[in-house]
């Protein structure tokens, strides 16, 4: 698994620039989420999912918009974006408000990262190749909190395995 030597922060931005925040603590969990959901909604394979706490998360330049998306059924999408490039940074979720879901490909350290697990594997594209020890999971993880404790476990297997 890859995760970033240095400790934070981490830079990030969106696309063209004009937003531009640190990320000033460790993230809680990472994991790719292969739902036709998230597929739908970023158009790609895949939607990564980097949960922080939305107080390490600091603007440092311009002001990211926030967006609120009405999806039915009494539930609202929260998220801020750039409001000139249209470039999503994370996501706020009203019923987890100490909390974001930053999107990493927007931290300028991203390749540095790798998801713990993978969700919703039955409807991932059939190209899609999961790293050698990411978990799987045809759905859900069946128990709350099931990934942040896979991410903690690799972190420390991280930190044992470079105190060695």
């Amino acid at each position: 698994m890859r995760y970033p030597v240095a400790p934070p922060p981490w830079s990030g931005s969106c696309l063209c620039g004009k937003v531009q925040y640190l990320l000033n603590e460790h993230p809680l969990a990472f994991y790719a989420c292969h739902c036709t959901d998230c597929q739908r909604r970023t158009g790609g394979a895949m939607r990564l999912a980097m949960w922080v706490n939305r107080s390490a998360l600091q603007v440092t330049q311009g002001e990211p918009l926030l967006l609120t998306f009405a999806l039915g059924n009494g539930r609202q999408r929260r998220a801020k974006s750039c409001r000139d490039c249209d470039t999503r940074l994370w996501a706020e979720p009203n019923d987890k408000p100490s909390m974001a879901s930053l999107l990493p490909g927007t931290l300028h350290n991203s390749r540095e990262f790798e998801p713990v697990a993978h969700l919703w594997m039955k409807s991932a594209l059939p190209w899609v190749v999961v790293p050698p020890g990411a978990a799987v999971y045809e759905t859900q993880p069946e128990r709350s909190g099931e990934l942040t404790r896979l991410w903690q476990e690799a972190m420390q297997r991280l930190r044992t395995s470079s105190d060695a």
